[in-house]
């Protein structure tokens, strides 16, 4: 059997069993919004809950605490225009369906997210970091359905730093 033959089959199995869950982190350093590629730490492991026992589980880490607000649902319509803001909390933004265009002022930096599987982000450049946040657009044709979830008490999930800018392409695999 040649190689060729037996190259996509091996790179779907790695693609299809990725370690950890790299997400694109809106951060910050020096009173300015930065667009960063992690990988979560310390990364899939073996479930035994019942009902995902012996499938891969990503622990996301403590949500909501007594200082962090509400979890919320959001419908974004076509093309809507969420202007320059910051993020309201240090929080998960996990994007079911659509596309979201962030990028930073003053910056070329960008990042496209698009809705499903591959959709989850970390949003924390609050205002007490990040003198002019961020810009998000979401320029598709269909609304666009975020999560919204604060950070637990215990704040910033482990990991280490990919690269500068958002994740791309088989970087966000799972």
């Amino acid at each position: 059997m040649r190689i060729s033959t037996l190259a996509p089959f091996l790179a779907s199995i790695a693609l299809t069993s990725a370690e950890t869950l790299n997400v694109t982190v809106l951060g910050a350093r020096n009173n300015k919004s930065t667009l960063e590629c992690w990988a979560l730490q310390p990364g899939f492991q073996t479930s035994i809950t019942p009902g995902t026992s012996g499938t891969e589980v990503l622990n996301l880490g403590p949500i909501g605490g007594s200082q962090a607000g509400n979890s919320s649902y959001s419908v974004l319509p076509a093309e809507f225009d969420g202007g320059r803001h910051n993020a309201p909390a240090l929080q998960w933004v996990i994007f079911l369906s659509g596309l979201a265009h962030i990028t930073l002022p003053n910056s070329t930096a960008e990042a496209w997210i698009t809705g499903g599987k591959n959709g989850a982000i970390l949003a924390l450049d609050t205002a007490d970091v990040s003198e002019l946040g961020h810009i998000t657009k979401y320029p598709s044709k269909e609304s666009t359905v975020a999560l919204q979830i604060p950070l637990g008490e215990e704040g910033v999930p482990a990991h280490h730093v990919l690269h500068a800018g958002g994740c791309k392409g088989v970087e966000l695999q799972v």
